[in-house]
């Protein structure tokens, strides 16, 4: 009879021998426990956000007196304002899904974040246009056309939101987006009727302005987190994850044509004295945008193929929805039928080079870690679309046009997306390095293991170790000094020291004393590969033939032996 593989000892998990599918886990050992910190952190903020939310709504806030128009506001805006809640809650949610540790908190956190700037929209964006601003209001009035502004602002949220995913902590990413509310409502009121740009389907204020807010915070966000980029293991997808995100990628294209178009009707009071131009700009944003995604889906599966030789999923859920961001400022032009093609064909295209060549090199040479590649879906595209709109505007009839001439139209559109990006920059670096900065508390900042990973936020879930090729590519780092865009490593940013001891890269403290090999079966490394991978793992060179940071079981063998998973340690709570 075969010998079953031995059990792990009782001295070893504290629990003796379990039932069969459990397995002796080692990913919370050393690691921060986040359970406080959420408790202490994000609790007190979501209070205080909602002390002032509730103050505000019933000081400065009431409903708009529609009498006899009632019905006509409903049947003009209800069903765009679905479309464009569907859009930010199940689009932009699924979309982010794409990568396999990091499911929950991209839907649920897109689902806290949108109801979180969509409430402050409504103060922030009601106050700059009603009060401050045009009508010179006393009180905020809610009406549907505000609450769609609103939804768009909770977009702009979301795709900033993209470029930060998995490396923010909830309270940061609360305080982040809570102040890209005001800067989006400012810039909102400078583009649109100060500027006077055309953006009816908001290239520039919702996409530019998001991409690049975004973009900024991360950069500050991730300068001192070693693997928050492409190489980072748990920064990629999945089977089933990558069909998940291809739900969102589909409801995103339905929906885009009502998302460009939900503001460019004309009420039936001023059907008379509209011009030709007004009556037409909700079937022209439609149609328009309509043709550009088609063209999009086109290229970017012609593109993706020439550049890799087979198709690549992050390029088709991404890149297809292109031509809906270039197309956002032009919307309301008379665009002929083929030069709405052309215009989602171009933008599809670049969009799939974008993600092929250049985030790539922007994270190997600033390290600029883009999770989502909001640069390349939103950041690029409404830069093309920005200049789209304005020389489109030099051969339009001046009625469509918010300046007297093609060319006033085109300077325009160039300043409103400087204007945007220098808003957006300033404000996300500003805002990114408060939040990385500012800790009264002294929570533990995310450590390698918890990048784009659920588990320290969630209910029954762990944090996945890294595999030991990460330990040898951080010890690299580390004994050149460097890291892969050129900035400084310590073994200290690298290993968080916790209850005195440095933890290694996979989560398991470097001094906890592993089974003996005759005791569970462990694929152990070879020894140069454990000198190499010895500074990251906080032993010196003597230890270097010691413990390894390898995971356990990772031959799948004494699975059906193993013990019950270790608990998170605490303070006071000693090692195994």
């Amino acid at each position: 009879m075969q010998a079953l593989p031995p059990k792990v000892p009782a001295s070893v998990s504290g629990h003796g021998t379990q039932s069969r599918r459990h397995s002796l886990d080692w990913s919370h050992i050393g690691l921060p426990t986040r359970d406080r910190q959420l408790r202490t952190g994000f609790v007190p903020s979501v209070a205080v956000v909602v002390a002032i939310f509730v103050g505000l709504f019933f000081g400065l806030t009431q409903y708009t007196e529609l009498g006899e128009n009632a019905q006509e506001e409903v049947d003009r805006f209800y069903k765009y304002l679905v479309d464009v809640n569907i859009m930010v809650w199940i689009g932009f949610g699924f979309l982010m899904t794409f990568m396999r540790r990091y499911g929950y908190s991209a839907v649920a956190l897109n689902y806290f974040a949108s109801a979180l700037m969509f409430l402050e929209a409504i103060l922030m964006i009601g106050a700059t246009q009603q009060v401050f601003w045009n009508q010179h209001r006393t009180k905020i009035q809610i009406d549907i056309a505000l609450l769609i502004d609103c939804a768009f602002c909770a977009a702009s949220g979301m795709i900033a939101f993209g470029a930060i995913i998995g490396k923010a902590t909830p309270t940061q990413l609360l305080w982040l987006l809570f102040w890209q509310v005001p800067l989006y409502a400012l810039n909102q009121q400078l583009v649109i009727h100060t500027f006077k740009a055309l953006d009816m389907g908001g290239t520039i204020v919702i996409h530019l302005f998001g991409a690049y807010y975004g973009l900024a915070a991360s950069l500050m966000i991730s300068r001192k987190q070693p693997l928050h980029g492409l190489d980072n293991p748990k920064n990629s997808g999945a089977y089933l994850n990558d069909i998940f995100s291809m739900i969102g990628t589909i409801f995103l294209f339905i929906y885009w044509p009502s998302f460009n178009g939900a503001l460019a009707s004309v009420s039936a009071g001023h059907m008379e004295e509209a011009t030709d131009a007004k009556k037409a700009a909700q079937f022209l944003s439609i149609v328009n945008t309509l043709l550009s995604l088609l063209g999009a889906g086109l290229s970017v599966f012609a593109t993706s193929a020439l550049v890799g030789g087979r198709f690549n999923m992050v390029h088709i859920q991404n890149s297809t929805l292109a031509g809906g961001v270039a197309m956002g400022a032009a919307c309301t032009l008379r665009l002929t039928p083929g030069g709405a093609l052309a215009v989602g064909l171009g933008a599809g295209a670049i969009s799939t080079l974008g993600f092929q060549y250049l985030m790539p090199f922007l994270d190997r040479t600033i390290g600029l870690g883009d999770t989502c590649g909001v640069h390349n879906l939103h950041g690029i595209p409404a830069i093309v679309g920005t200049l789209v709109a304005g020389l489109a505007a030099l051969g339009q009839n001046p009625d469509y046009l918010e300046h007297d001439t093609g060319a006033q139209q085109l300077g325009y559109q160039v300043l409103a997306g400087v204007v945007t990006m220098g808003i957006a920059i300033a404000g996300g670096l500003l805002g990114g390095f408060v939040v990385s900065w500012f800790n009264p508390r002294g929570e533990d900042p995310l450590t390698v293991p918890e990048l784009f990973d659920d588990g320290p936020w969630w209910d029954h879930q762990r944090v996945e170790p890294m595999p030991i090729s990460t330990s040898i590519h951080l010890s690299n780092m580390s004994a050149h000094g460097k890291s892969h865009h050129n900035q400084s490593v310590s073994v200290g940013q690298l290993n968080p020291i916790r209850e005195g001891r440095e933890i290694a890269v996979s989560g398991v403290p470097a001094a906890v004393q592993r089974p003996a090999v005759g005791e569970v079966s462990v694929t152990m490394q070879s020894a140069p590969m454990a000198a190499s991978a010895a500074p990251v793992m906080g032993m010196n060179a003597a230890a270097a033939s010691g413990p390894v940071d390898t995971p356990l079981f990772a031959d799948g063998q004494a699975m059906e032996f193993a013990a019950r998973p270790v608990q998170p340690m605490v303070a006071g709570a000693s090692n195994v």
